[in-house]
């Protein structure tokens, strides 16, 4: 059964298509490259998957319930938004349920630690380089444990070590078996790591062979 999937979908800027496509669907465990040129729509199709964006036609479903914001799928942007407070208190801003204290507390350790930040933990957020923003905004992520993310230029603007340990972020998500949709300019590290690459041009959604 697919994880996300989507039928009928369309957009518009204004009397121009964006794009038009008639169905989509991402299986656990997939790791898609989405490629495109710049305003081809990579970006509001990932948040119109993210149900971030309204709907003009057609429906996206998880599970097969129509998606909700923050609720099984995870859109994050090439910069990603960080609170005014430290690491820590970034990782508590995020509400989970149904844990006791104790075991929250060990939750947000185990996503510290699992981002590469436990030296971090007091460091103003704001303060963390590119690549320590991007690891933080996923180890926040996975607190509400999505089975989608739709990650928009997760390596942009990030140095070869900061790529190489969101990379391997990526990758131990992926052997979770979480669903991953991702852009990137920088296709050679990324499609490495891809089971298939989409190509969205002249408003349509291209299957393509890696």
């Amino acid at each position: 059964m697919s994880l996300l999937k989507a039928e009928d979908l369309s957009k518009h800027f204004g009397q121009r298509l964006l794009w038009r496509i008639p169905s989509l669907s991402v299986q656990p465990g997939q790791l898609i490259y989405l490629r495109g040129d710049n305003g081809s729509g990579k970006t509001t199709l990932l948040k119109t998957l993210a149900g971030l964006l309204p709907l003009e036609q057609g429906r996206v479903e998880l599970l097969g319930q129509s998606v909700a914001p923050g609720k099984g799928v995870c859109y994050l942007h090439q910069q990603p938004y960080m609170f005014d407070t430290s690491v820590w208190r970034n990782l508590q801003r995020v509400p989970v349920s149904g844990l006791s204290r104790a075991a929250l507390q060990a939750k947000r350790e185990e996503a510290l630690t699992w981002a590469g930040l436990t030296e971090q933990r007091h460091q103003p957020a704001r303060t963390l380089s590119g690549g320590e923003r991007q690891r933080l905004a996923m180890a926040r992520a996975r607190l509400s444990q999505p089975c989608v993310w739709l990650l928009d230029e997760p390596l942009a603007s990030l140095d070869d070590r900061s790529a190489i340990q969101v990379l391997e972020l990526i990758q131990h998500l992926q052997a979770a078996g979480a669903a991953i949709l991702l852009t990137s300019h920088q296709s050679g590290q990324l499609s490495a790591l891809c089971q298939e690459t989409w190509l969205l041009q002249d408003g349509d959604l291209h299957p393509q062979a890696l």
